[in-house]
């Protein structure tokens, strides 16, 4: 039975910074190297046999999974479509920047809907292509799969793999290095039975 362990990236000075990142390439800070290094300790005794780590290609993710794995046995990948959402001319700005250059979108999105501008992507686009990443790779893993992605495109491919509405924020996001842990259901698709082991105490941003 394949069980799907959803790791995020652990913390980035943007992150420090309430900076939206998206798919803008920003490295872990030493805070970040911690929190994967304590990620490891958390997961590891949860996991069963020698499992299939995939990564977003983004340097966060791929040095988030690297550090989470070190030297012990895992058969280790990266994917794109687990990369972080794109955000257009929203990355790099914090929410106080947002609220005041798009102070209607900034809105809709702190409800948990959608703004409407160019280069922003989806949550459909990203639920489809996350997604379609996990089946493929469920396809392939017969034991424990762990993927090590972003807060935003994580929260998007929880809420698609449970069923779950992708707006209005029904769901919290994955804290840096926290992770979730989806088994099969009885009843088809995937039930959730663990979100956010390991979150620090104090949120930030995707």
């Amino acid at each position: 039975m394949t069980r799907v362990f959803l790791v995020r990236h652990g913390q980035t000075d943007w992150n420090r910074e309430g900076r939206l990142q998206g798919s803008t390439d920003i490295p872990l800070n030493d805070t970040g190297r911690a929190q994967a290094r304590a990620a490891a300790s958390s997961l590891w005794p949860a996991l069963e046999g020698e499992p299939v780590v995939v990564s977003s290609l983004l340097g966060r993710a791929v040095e988030t999974a690297r550090i989470i794995v070190g030297d012990r046995p895992a058969s280790m990948h990266q994917d794109a479509r687990l990369g972080e959402r794109r955000y257009g001319p929203w990355e790099g700005l914090d929410a106080h920047e947002r609220a005041t250059r798009f102070p209607d979108d900034h809105a809709a999105w702190k409800a948990g809907y959608e703004p409407d501008f160019d280069g922003y992507e989806t949550h459909a686009e990203v639920a489809a292509r996350t997604t379609a990443a996990v089946e493929e790779w469920v396809a392939r893993t017969p034991g424990d799969l762990v993927l090590v992605a972003h807060g935003s495109s994580g929260r998007m491919l929880l809420l698609a793999m449970l069923g779950l509405p992708l707006e209005g924020r029904t769901l919290g996001s994955l804290h840096n290095a926290a992770w979730s842990r989806l088994v099969p259901s009885a009843a088809g698709g995937w039930s959730l039975e663990s979100h956010n082991v390991g979150a620090p105490a104090v949120e930030v941003a995707s």
